[in-house]
């Protein structure tokens, strides 16, 4: 079968996992397999990533490299020397050529070095991603992200370096927005696919009850990390409970996970703030059990500080429900209806916009989106 569709997906989020990346991948993946021959390889230790979102009768070609063994983060050209000839050694089996498209899962150096390497050897159609392009730090900065500076200066650097190297090879880029197009030389004008999926609508529960009996008050659903906007929001959540003066305090929800460290710093900031009591932390949810948990919720939130397409707001509005998050240049676009949305960094607009959600029937109906 000519143009075989080929994803290289060694950054791929580990089990247990699902960055936004790897989420979009794996339904590329899943919504394609019928459609056009598709083979996926990734490491054997994340391959449980991929099974656990697809049906068993999927129709992929699964190839699994052995993982390295350290940290490809610590020691990027070790795991360039890894993956490149067991990579080598898969497109050799598969016969991978100038027909085949080859996509890759993230702009990652796993991901980005070793097909940048052996594109001219096999002559595939090489189609990097680029899903959400680092701020530099003057942005940072400036919009209060709370992103590391140095840190995130360095991975800015790291990302335009190897941006640089795609673009001299690329026959094309996927992005997550439209308004990317315009970082891109006007060679690849017609060449840049934006790419807005990533929701198994299939997964989605066909009837939901009344707003009356749903249990789960607000939901909020993402990594647990800074550009997620989940620290503000536990402000913004103490702002919300004190305008309740009945015993009957509403619920909040929180979806994800993050790193050890930046979990105990919000469960303690909860303590801190005296909102642990309204406060369920579920950890990481997916798939069904995920969208079981959104037709028993009344709102959606969407604090991110930093996003470009925002894909947990685009599941929550596929399930029926409100959103209500900052006004972000990137999303204006992305997300017309079904949500309020309120001036970047204004805790009071955003507890406003959720109390009115909760409490006015006639806010709700108007706002929550439509089959249409």
């Amino acid at each position: 079968m000519k143009n075989r569709l080929i994803i290289l997906a060694l950054g791929l989020s580990p089990p247990g996992t699902m960055g936004g990346n790897s989420k979009i991948t794996v339904e590329m993946a899943r919504c394609l397999a019928g459609k056009r021959e598709v083979h996926f390889i990734l490491p054997e230790n994340k391959l449980a990533t991929l099974t656990d979102n697809v049906p068993a009768n999927h129709g992929i070609h699964i190839h699994t490299l052995p993982a390295f063994t350290g940290e490809d983060k610590l020691n990027p050209i070790g795991a360039i020397r890894w993956f490149t000839p067991r990579l080598r050694t898969v497109l050799k089996e598969i016969s991978a050529g100038s027909d085949d498209f080859l996509y890759c899962c993230s702009d990652f150096h796993i991901d980005v070095l070793p097909p940048y390497t052996l594109q001219k050897e096999f002559g595939f159609r090489w189609l990097p991603s680029v899903f959400l392009f680092v701020p530099f730090i003057f942005e940072n900065l400036s919009r209060s992200y709370k992103f590391p500076a140095i840190k995130y200066l360095i991975y800015w650097f790291y990302q335009r370096t190897l941006f640089a190297l795609m673009k001299r090879r690329a026959a094309g880029f996927v992005v997550t927005n439209r308004s990317d197009f315009a970082r891109f030389p006007k060679r690849f004008e017609n060449k840049l696919f934006d790419y807005y999926g990533g929701v198994n609508i299939e997964q989605i529960p066909g009837q939901r009850s009344k707003v009356e009996g749903r249990t789960k008050d607000v939901v909020f659903c993402s990594r647990l990390h800074p550009q997620k906007g989940i620290d503000a929001f536990l402000d913004t959540w103490k702002l919300i409970i004190e305008t309740f003066q009945t015993s009957k305090l509403p619920n909040l929800t929180i979806i994800g996970n993050g790193s050890p460290d930046y979990e105990a710093y919000l469960k303690d900031k909860a303590k801190r703030l005296g909102i642990s009591d309204t406060v369920e932390w579920l950890g990481y949810v997916n798939n069904e059990a995920k969208f079981r948990i959104y037709s028993d919720a009344k709102v959606f939130v969407h604090p991110t500080v930093f996003d470009n397409n925002g894909m947990v707001a685009a599941e929550a509005l596929c399930s029926g429900l409100p959103v209500v998050m900052q006004d972000i240049p990137a999303l204006r676009d992305v997300y017309t209806t079904g949500c309020l949305k309120v001036p970047f960094g204004d805790r009071d607009a955003f507890a406003a916009a959720v109390v009115s959600l909760l409490t006015d029937p006639g806010k709700y109906a108007a706002t929550a989106p439509t089959p249409d």
